[in-house]
């Protein structure tokens, strides 16, 4: 893992229309599976307070973008942008209603000076829920977010880095979602065959060594749960509520880790996780 230090976080608030128009919705229903249960706004904007008030304590600046109606999905910044470094490539969401999520995190990024690139081949998808950087390299999910072209575009942006691709299918929905980073040199997976299956391929492609950290898949409480946050020797990961196995596992790995738990609360219901609801460099 990198040893730069992270010093600034952007959030951005919770619009009414998650509710009823997040693109979660359209998926389940193209997949055939049951509908999510419907998002108590006034919780969701309690936890998200919470998770935002997280990353200040653990001393992160952080920018809260407002809410955009007309975005639903907008509080998922995770998915707009890549940053290594003081270079940032802006992604280009597989659904085009959420490309509007861009404008307002582009701003703030040019107004702290980071490097700007951007994926401009029409036939090109990336989601940053789909990638984490090791501090070596880079692992991307190539599932139903992120093609192989808009893969090309963090080969182009990070060069000096080796890009690898992990192939992920339905109805996961991001990488990160069953491998994120935990600690320098650990990878947090999700025991299921997603996980499994992710592991396998990072094993085989990688070019240093890692740790796997396996978290439970119960289907329900525990699941997912490998959606971690680690950056300045932190690492945010569920509640004991949410996840008692996973948080038992955590504690027993990491015994000198600043660990915080944190839920992002009612969005589960729209499948967002830790990661999804803050971009950190």
């Amino acid at each position: 893992m990198s040893t730069a230090k992270f010093t600034r976080a952007i959030v951005r608030q919770i619009p009414d229309s998650i509710r009823d128009h997040s693109e979660v919705h359209e998926y389940k229903e193209e997949l055939g599976l049951p509908p999510n249960k419907p998002v108590d706004l006034e919780e969701a904007r309690k936890a998200h307070a919470a998770y935002t008030q997280t990353l200040k304590d653990l001393g992160l600046e952080v920018t809260v973008l407002p809410a955009d109606e007309s975005l639903p999905d907008c509080p998922f910044v995770e998915d707009t942008c890549v940053i290594v470094g003081n270079r940032a490539l802006l992604t280009r969401p597989e659904s085009e209603t959420r490309r509007g999520e861009l404008d307002a995190v582009k701003k703030v990024l040019v107004d702290y000076g980071l490097e700007i690139h951007t994926v401009d081949d029409e036939e090109a998808t990336l989601e940053g829920g789909d990638v984490f950087f090791t501090g070596h390299e880079i692992f991307v999910g190539e599932s139903t977010c992120t093609n192989a072209k808009g893969i090309e575009f963090l080969r182009k942006t990070f060069p000096e880095y080796p890009v690898h691709s992990v192939p992920l299918a339905p109805p996961e929905f991001h990488l990160k979602g069953v491998a994120c980073i935990a600690a320098p040199g650990v990878i947090a997976l999700c025991e299921s065959e997603f996980g499994i299956t992710a592991w396998e391929a990072i094993q085989e492609k990688a070019k240093f060594r890692y740790e796997p950290l396996w978290t439970p898949d119960s289907k329900g409480i525990d699941d997912h749960t490998c959606d971690v946050i680690y950056f300045n020797g932190n690492l945010i990961h569920c509640t004991e509520k949410e996840g008692p196995e996973s948080v038992k596992i955590f504690a027993e790995k990491f015994p000198h880790l600043n660990r915080v738990e944190a839920t992002v609360g009612q969005l589960e219901n729209v499948d967002a996780g830790l990661t999804c609801c803050s971009l950190i460099f």
